[in-house]
């Protein structure tokens, strides 16, 4: 009879337990497990619930254990645990939990942490421990974050093991590939749209592989050379992410690049960076790893790319002007005319070749992008004489200025993946192209240090100069992003705080429904859509409204 009390009571806690737990290990995961990211989130949660139950047990433990049996008092206590999860809000995520060989060991050492705890308390309540349980069982879940952080750290030996040993098979395949054409894209902004635009133009004449999503992390590029890396590949193009120096340079240390294009420089992950001095430094990185034998291809529209001094070879392109000596420039684009239904231009070359372009593709930066690919494919032997037709049919990247189908009240421009100043500025400007009403949708700009409230600051200005309307999601950075816009001189009543974005998109629906005639049709930016780990800490309940 005690044993099935007691696995009722440990099975109601395990379900109740579950919900923190798979939140904890989920955010160390979004937070590439390191530990100094996860506290930082750590440092926007409220516990209430865990420090709220832990009181109750106590209470509970001291009123009523000695006035019932131990069977009516463990499944009283399961009762306790099982009712609580049942009423906890539930949030879905927008990344899932991704259940990797990594998480899998992550979990197992955090459970055999909780069972050392359970009987090492066994024994120092040995006595009483029956009656002690539930309460210890509380303080385990109080614990959670603590009990997660203490696995992350046990495992990392082995985990540093691990990805060595992948590492080293990525390389050796890599070797098994001497003609293998390996292209390195980095930026602060720009870089998987410039990665996935130069994978088009050269599909013309190669096989191409470029790593998927946004793998641009070592072992993100590592599983792409492993996985998806065969022999009849001719070009690798590897995006590189980077949020702290020297992160290009493990990347560049395993494929070794033969070409590297910097698409841009800018205030980003400045929490990890510090100052802009360090993300220079970085991205420059990779100019460092091609410096020997390779080609360097550099954004000359960008001022922190265009002041450096490199005695290396380079091909420099950018957004010409019509009219001016573009001597600078070895490949431009210029007569750039951009609108709802996408831009058009003439790419020149520095030997007078000139040649009308035109693309689906929405905003002077993407045009800018497209110089790029353009600039490394003419380099790769692409005949400049087939790249119109070729742009004509390059494909929006998802999630970076892409155009949705219309809907029925509005249309909707997709920039989620997007979340930097200069990128959220050129989205404003291409919103401005289109005519009728203009929506922004956004959360504001994370991982900015001590300027993140400056710069949602003056993305609140720049909202209030094209947009009819500003929908914020979230109370975190409204802030700054409201001030912004008061100080730009903006009617407040065309400010929303939405307590997330199922929130906003009903009351950008509204705002459709309300359009007098005439005013429309109605366009909304979708910029920035924060994952879980930057969601507010009282999520789910309802945000400020204006």
């Amino acid at each position: 009879m005690f044993s099935v009390v007691l696995f009722v009571l440990l099975g109601s806690f395990i379900y109740f337990f579950w919900g923190g737990f798979r939140q904890s290990v989920h955010m160390l995961q979004l937070n590439s497990y390191y530990t100094e990211r996860f506290l930082q989130w750590l440092k926007g949660q409220q516990r209430k619930e865990a420090v709220y139950l832990m009181a109750a047990m106590i209470v509970i433990s001291f009123s009523i254990r000695y006035v019932m049996s131990i069977y009516l008092y463990l499944i009283f206590n399961a009762l306790i645990f099982f009712v609580v999860a049942l009423i906890r809000k539930k949030q879905p995520d927008k990344k899932p939990l991704v259940y990797t060989w990594r998480l899998k060991r992550l979990m197992i050492t955090a459970s055999l942490i909780c069972i050392a705890f359970i009987l090492s308390l066994g024994v120092l309540f040995r006595g009483t421990f029956w009656w002690e349980l539930p309460f210890l069982l509380a303080f385990l879940n109080l614990m959670v974050h603590t009990i997660v952080i203490v696995a992350n750290f046990l495992n990392g030996p082995i985990e540093r093991r691990i990805a060595k040993g992948f590492t080293d098979d990525a390389k050796r395949i890599l070797t098994g590939h001497p003609g293998l054409k390996i292209i390195g894209v980095t930026g602060s902004y720009g870089k998987t749209s410039t990665k996935h635009l130069i994978s088009q133009l050269l599909s013309l004449d190669y096989q191409v592989l470029a790593t998927p999503e946004s793998y641009n992390t070592p072992m993100g590029v590592v599983r792409t050379i492993r996985e998806k890396l065969s022999a009849t590949h001719q070009v690798f193009i590897v995006e590189m992410g980077a949020k702290k120096p020297g992160d290009i340079k493990e990347i560049c240390d395993i494929v070794q690049p033969h070409m590297g294009i910097i698409s841009s420089i800018g205030e980003m992950h400045l929490d990890t960076f510090h100052n802009l001095d360090n993300i220079i430094r970085t991205k420059f990185e990779l100019a460092d790893a091609v410096a020997k034998e390779g080609l360097l291809f550099l954004n000359y529209d960008n001022e922190h790319i265009r002041k450096q001094k490199l005695s290396q070879p380079v091909v420099r392109y950018g957004l010409g002007k019509a009219g001016e000596d573009n001597q600078q420039l070895d490949l431009w684009a210029e007569n750039v005319v951009s609108g709802p239904k996408g831009s058009q231009f003439d790419l020149c070359f520095a030997d007078g070749r000139r040649i009308a372009c035109q693309t689906k593709l929405l905003g002077k930066l993407n045009v800018l992008n497209i110089a790029a690919a353009a600039a490394v494919a003419t380099k790769l032997g692409v005949e400049p004489s087939r790249l119109s037709q070729a742009i004509s049919r390059l494909e929006p990247v998802p999630h970076r200025l892409q155009l949705l189908p219309p809907g029925p009240r509005y249309q909707i421009i997709d920039d989620a993946y997007n979340s930097n100043p200069e990128g959220s500025r050129q989205a404003l400007e291409t919103l401005a192209g289109f005519p009728g009403y203009k929506v922004i949708i956004t959360p504001g700009m994370v991982e900015l240090g001590d300027q993140e409230e400056e710069l949602n600051r003056r993305l609140g200005r720049h909202a209030a100069r094209f947009c009819d309307f500003i929908i914020i999601v979230g109370q975190n950075r409204s802030p700054a992003i409201m001030d912004g816009a008061r100080r730009a001189g903006y009617n407040e009543s065309n400010i929303y705080v939405a307590a997330d974005i199922h929130d906003a998109l009903e009351k950008a629906d509204q705002l459709a429904g309300d359009l007098a005639e005439g005013e429309g049709p109605m366009t909304v930016l979708l910029e920035n859509d924060l994952p879980d780990n930057y969601l507010d800490a009282g999520k789910g309940k309802q945000a400020r409204r204006k």
